[in-house]
């Protein structure tokens, strides 16, 4: 049993965190179901500040500066810069041997705090990356052993495929989709280490429906106990 953090919320007019369907409720029914302690919070400043309660912690959120016009109707509610002890908190425990899995928005957050994207091996860039609607989506998995991949023949969901991030060169990419089919192969899975940490960052996560479907639960499954430093113990 590895105790998890699930760190959740953000602004709902395009994603649903916290609600009975929300990803982050999802997140911790598949994880508690799965055997693991797990504790969950929409507080992302007591979250960060706490991780090293956990052995692994969860981003499952999309809290940034909200500085554009368009975002000003939520940006009393959600517009959030992570704390400089936030930001120790969150560096300390991954470098110190800690695992954190970012699932899809998680690439978008703390866009004041440009290593968090260094220690994530890849972010959004404003006005450059992208990614369409919701579709069928079929990720090509890398030809590689690794841990987070045992038990996938293949990545088949719907989802949304982010495009054009900023990705660092230390990064085992696990899985590649296109945005459209004169697209380029983009990274939407991958892994790396971090001092004695371990790191996955998982693209995919837009729904609850998403979240739960086989290929995609194996694979956050096979992500928690991987970055646990674990065997992973997932049910066939």
């Amino acid at each position: 049993m590895t105790r998890v953090l699930v760190i959740t919320g953000g602004p709902t007019y395009a994603h649903d965190f916290t609600g009975p369907e929300g990803t982050g409720t999802a997140l911790s029914a598949m994880l508690s179901d799965a055997g693991h302690e797990v504790r969950c919070t929409d507080d992302m400043e007591t979250g960060l500040l706490t991780c090293p309660d956990a052995e692994v912690v969860v981003i499952n959120a999309l809290r940034w500066r909200m500085l554009a016009d368009r975002y000003e109707p939520w940006r009393d509610e959600w517009a959030y810069s992570p704390s400089a002890p936030a930001r120790r908190a969150i560096t300390d425990f991954v470098h110190g041997g800690g695992g954190l899995v970012a699932t899809h928005t998680a690439v978008i957050c703390f866009d004041d705090w440009p290593e968090w994207g260094g220690l994530l091996g890849g972010t959004w860039v404003w006005d450059v990356s992208s990614h369409p609607a919701p579709n069928p989506v079929a990720a090509r998995l890398a030809p590689l052993s690794h841990p987070v991949l045992d038990g996938l023949a293949r990545l088949e969901l719907v989802d949304e495929v982010y495009g054009d991030l900023r990705m660092g060169d230390d990064v085992t990419v696990l899985a590649t989709a296109r945005r459209h089919a004169d697209d380029a192969d983009q990274p939407v899975v991958w892994a790396r280490t971090v001092g004695r940490g371990r790191v996955v960052v998982d693209g995919f996560g837009h729904d609850a429906a998403s979240l739960r479907s086989p290929d995609h639960r194996r694979l956050l499954l096979n992500a928690v106990a991987w970055c646990a430093q674990e065997r992973p113990q997932v049910a066939a």
